[in-house]
């Protein structure tokens, strides 16, 4: 539920207040506002964050600020606050920018970085410039080849990666209008204008946000070309659309991966890895999972996930609806404790995953609350899982 409340001693200045998550930015407040503002709410937690307190600290506090954003602001809100680009024909974003404004990323260890994006006027200080992320599969996705991100192209980008497997795939059958088991190019763009009004009401004109875009439901060329080929003579087929979104969620593990890495050594720290595991986790269990993930060993451990392990683990346990994951709820179900040994015999198994000892190790240490040897399987997969 949210009210409007007058904060005293700041001006007067009105703010909505969710009873659960607090005072709401305003397009207009910079972040001393935004910290002042809350500063009432938090008991003062927020406004240290500003006044000198350590990296660390801020670095947590506005990750979870980062993290609210995404869930429960519209999208030219989020848009507005992650797009680093500003050009005379309006805001834009980097493939940087977009990887942090769908994935909540924790600054690697050793990251002077203490946020990923801006409030509403506010400008981008060397100190929070980001390492550039690349990706040949995005660039599928770049509708005027200029190398940036315009808000049609994250609205696309955002759709394709929220939706569930299951409404996709009802979606396309609905669109398969003559029920020959395939699209061509004109209906996967209706297809993907229904995903769209079905996932957000984007408008693009809320925020004061200048997006230079005209229709929000554009796809660029280069993804159609890939799919249905330059003449458009082919067609999209259910399988091959799953294997898309795949493909493309895949990917986003690489650039998750690499938002870590930042010595491009190919390998994370464990505490690193820990920060990947608990970015999903709801708020109300957050800091607990943050303060586990701060005992693991940075740099000044030998020990590394290295990315293959990474990405097989993501594989299992990130994605939704695996084989994997069937067999752990069944066994917690039946009361069978799930142990470091079964952990890793079951992903070789069941997925055929060989998952490294240090990797376990991890997960064990993050999501074994009570020290027992045994995972919660309720308590680690509402906490891990990216993509549905």
């Amino acid at each position: 539920m949210r009210t409007i409340i007058t904060l005293s001693g700041f001006g007067g200045v009105a703010y909505y207040v969710d009873s659960t998550y607090g005072p709401a930015s305003t397009r207009k407040e910079s972040w001393e506002d935004w910290a002042l503002a809350r500063k009432e709410f938090y008991g003062g937690a927020l406004s240290k964050a500003s006044l000198g307190l350590s990296k660390e600290y801020k670095q947590d506090v506005f990750f979870s600020y980062e993290k609210r954003l995404r869930s429960f602001s519209p999208l030219e809100k989020v848009f507005d606050y992650f797009a680093s680009e500003q050009r005379s024909s309006g805001t834009y974003m980097t493939l940087s920018d977009l990887v942090r404004a769908l994935l909540p990323l924790h600054p690697a260890v050793g990251s002077t970085k203490t946020r990923a994006g801006h409030l509403h006027g506010e400008m981008a200080s060397s100190e929070e410039s980001h390492e550039p992320l690349r990706s040949q599969l995005f660039k599928l996705f770049d509708t005027d080849g200029n190398g940036l991100i315009d808000f049609s192209e994250f609205l696309f980008f955002h759709t394709l990666l929220t939706i569930d497997r299951e409404t996709a795939n009802v979606t396309f059958h609905k669109f398969d209008a003559d029920g020959n088991g395939y699209l061509d190019a004109d209906e996967f763009v209706c297809m993907m204008r229904s995903m769209r009004k079905s996932q957000t009401n984007a408008t693009g004109l809320r925020t004061g946000l200048k997006t230079g875009v005209t229709n929000l439901d554009a796809i660029g060329d280069g993804l159609l070309d890939y799919l249905f080929t330059p003449k458009r003579n082919k067609t999209l087929t259910l399988a091959k659309f799953n294997k898309f979104l795949s493909s493309l969620r895949e990917e986003m593990d690489n650039l998750e991966f690499s938002h870590y890495d930042t010595n491009k050594t190919n390998t994370l720290t464990l505490r690193d890895f820990g920060y990947s595991l608990v970015c999903q986790a709801k708020m109300d269990v957050l800091p607990r999972f943050l303060e586990a993930v701060k005992k693991l060993p940075g740099y000044e451990s030998k020990k590394r996930i290295k990315r293959d392990d990474f990405l097989a683990f993501a594989r299992i346990a990130k994605h939704g609806g695996t084989d994997f994951q069937k067999q752990m709820k069944e066994l917690d179900e039946a009361g069978t404790e799930i142990t470091r040994s079964k952990f890793k015999s079951l992903a070789k198994r069941v997925a055929g995953e060989r998952l490294s000892d240090e990797l376990i190790d991890v997960v064990f240490t993050v999501f074994d609350a009570d020290g027992d040897g045994s995972l919660s399987y309720d308590e680690f997969f509402n906490a891990l899982i990216t993509w549905k």
